[in-house]
């Protein structure tokens, strides 16, 4: 039986709370900086994604040719006829 089973929760918080202070200061002075809460956001490039909307008018045999190209999808056959151009 171990000794920390009897006390109360307050003190196990308090002494959590002091062995958090503890960690943070020596990271601090390890570190050469204030050690917070947390990290903050990482700096550095966001994900770059460009979205583009294109209005096209088919006709009934470039939808079917489109199509066919994507395995039953415009969207797909768009987007490898213009990855074959490229």
């Amino acid at each position: 039986m171990s000794f920390i089973e009897n006390l109360p929760p307050e003190v196990l918080e308090k002494a959590w709370q002091i062995m958090e202070k503890n960690r943070k200061e020596a990271m601090s002075k390890k570190l050469g900086r204030p050690v917070l809460d947390w990290g903050g956001k990482r700096k550095g490039p966001r994900n770059m994604i460009y979205k583009t909307k294109v209005e096209l008018s088919l006709n009934a045999v470039q939808k079917r040719i489109l199509a066919e190209m994507g395995e039953g999808s415009i969207d797909k056959g768009i987007e490898k006829l213009i990855n074959e151009a490229m």
